[in-house]
């Protein structure tokens, strides 16, 4: 009952749709269409997401992350919208190989993340809160030996039912781990758009700018294009292939796909 509730909740705070129960123009399925696991404002019941990566010359990073997300949205009294709390955890087997040394397979740094919605309209939204990364990996080369607390925060736009803008802006910075390992901190900022497409498919696209403030505040950028299409309601697929550009790149090209069930 819970979850069938929050789900017709989402989708009202989302879309520009009458209150439930009440006759709608249009197909009311084409609504759930658009739901993608990288809008901040809307839980995913469970995702698998394989990633492959390529930082540099003869090193390959494979990982397969398992995520799983728990929200509480509930209707402001005094203002329009909703406001609330999402919870999202990240569970990654990772494999590395080196030249010249055999393959890394294990477990990788566990990431947990808790997000306060303020404010949520059919019109737009913003989020702020923090990500925790745990040093949980069982081999050195899996993670970073370090607990990095990751404070985020996005404004958000929606366009009815054609897609959404929002721009991310989270900070990585090492609070404490292994004295051997560098400490973190780094800035992420990335604007992504999402556009539903023909029928079940939509587009995304997004440009991570990382500040690495370790390295003289050196500037690196990611881009990214994803396709995707909801197979159903509550499950959908899309692929993603990234690649980094400009004079500070901190890798050459990644591929990601995502399985994603939603609530």
């Amino acid at each position: 009952m819970f979850r069938a509730r929050l789900a017709w909740t989402l989708a009202a705070a989302l879309w520009p749709l009458p209150a439930l129960g009440q006759s709608q123009a249009g197909n009311p399925q084409e609504v759930e269409l658009l739901k993608n696991d990288s809008d901040p404002t809307r839980p995913v019941f469970f995702s698998i997401r394989p990633e492959f990566s390529n930082p540099g010359p003869g090193v390959t990073q494979a990982s397969l992350i398992f995520r799983y997300d728990q929200a509480a949205l509930r209707a402001r009294r005094l203002l329009p919208g909703k406001r609330g709390v999402i919870l999202r955890f990240e569970v990654p087997i990772a494999a590395t190989d080196f030249p010249g040394t055999p393959r890394r397979v294990g477990l990788g740094d566990v990431y947990g993340q808790i997000l306060l919605v303020p404010h949520l309209t059919r019109t737009g939204a913003f989020v702020i809160g923090t990500g925790l990364l745990m040093p949980t990996a069982s081999n050195r080369v899996l993670g970073t030996g370090k607990w990095v607390l990751a404070p985020a925060t996005a404004p958000v736009w929606f366009f009815g039912r054609r897609g959404m803008f929002f721009v991310k802006f989270q900070d990585f910075v090492s609070i404490g781990g292994n004295a051997d390992r560098p400490d973190i901190n780094f800035l992420l900022i990335t604007p992504t758009f999402i556009h539903k497409g023909i029928g079940r498919w939509w587009v995304l696209a997004d440009s991570e700018m990382k500040t690495n403030w370790k390295r003289e505040a050196r500037t690196g950028v990611k881009t990214g294009v994803q396709v995707g299409r909801g197979v159903s309601a509550r499950f959908g697929i899309w692929v993603k292939p990234e690649v980094w550009w400009g004079p500070n790149r901190d890798g050459r090209w990644n591929l990601k796909f995502g399985l994603v069930w939603f609530r």
